[in-house]
């Protein structure tokens, strides 16, 4: 096929693309039939030769892409390299300019570095002559306020306010106490599960002479692996436990019907 490379108003980018297009493939499949890397096919025809350190590093994947769109390889190469080049002349006064400005920081920090070293030097002699320290400056002092502020001569001072006058601080709402307070004591070891006002069950194991506590402001919903081996107390008051030794006592609710029901009653 004829190709137009060696028209100068033409760049790598259009004729690349125009060649794939004249060879009804999209760029996947020409990269994949090709074998040139899918990320360098798109680099080259949209011209980012920015994105790589050189662009003469794409030469070899440029020349194999070329080949396979029946271009001349090596003209499109000889057009890449114009290309780059004029790029590269295009900008002349930025690279100037930034090495310029890297010089002059160099000289730069060539005079101030021995400077920031002997300044030090010179301030501790100085103070050594003197024979007293070094001081710093004395700090910048602050204005009073309008409460600190030093009466005029004569004048009268003004009397602290009383406590009467000061506002009175504002105190966080205690919760109520709660209703029902409910404590175990056990004589031998005994598990529970106990649950106030509907909240998930909390389990724990007590052994002889250990106590727990709880509280509720509606009930509590019990579960004793051994009755026979716990004391329970509701607001001080006993409660009656029924089982036998070993007898799991299920949802004992408490209190029940109004009170619970108490011992010696």
């Amino acid at each position: 096929m004829s190709d137009d490379t060696g028209d100068p108003t033409r760049t790598i980018g259009p004729i690349l693309q125009e060649a794939r297009t004249a060879k009804g493939l999209t760029i996947e499949a020409a990269a994949a039939a090709s074998k040139v890397p899918l990320s360098y096919v798109r680099l080259m025809e949209q011209e980012q030769f920015h994105l790589v350190p050189d662009p003469l590093y794409l030469v070899r994947f440029l020349t194999e892409y070329a080949t396979f769109l029946s271009l001349d390889p090596k003209q499109v190469e000889a057009q890449m390299k114009e290309q780059v080049n004029l790029a590269r002349v295009s900008e002349p006064s930025h690279s100037v300019s930034s090495t310029g400005s890297q010089i002059d920081l160099r000289r730069l920090l060539i005079y101030l570095l021995p400077a920031a070293a002997v300044i030090p030097l010179i301030f501790i002699g100085l103070s050594l002559f003197s024979g007293s320290p070094p001081t710093m400056p004395p700090a910048q002092t602050t204005l009073p306020s309008a409460e600190t502020a030093t009466p005029p001569t004569g004048g009268l001072t003004a009397a602290p306010p009383s406590p009467q006058a000061t506002a009175p601080q504002a105190q966080e709402p205690q919760s109520p106490p709660s209703r029902y307070r409910l404590r175990a004591e056990a004589q031998e070891m005994t598990w529970l599960a106990v649950s106030a006002d509907g909240a998930p069950r909390r389990e724990i194991l007590l052994r002889a002479g250990e106590t727990a506590q709880w509280s509720a402001n509606n009930r509590f919903t019990i579960t004793i692996g051994n009755p026979r081996g716990v004391a329970l107390s509701l607001n001080g008051r006993s409660v009656l436990l029924k089982g036998e030794p070993g007898q799991v006592i299920r949802d004992l609710a408490l209190p029940g019907n109004g009170e619970p029901p108490l011992a010696g009653q």
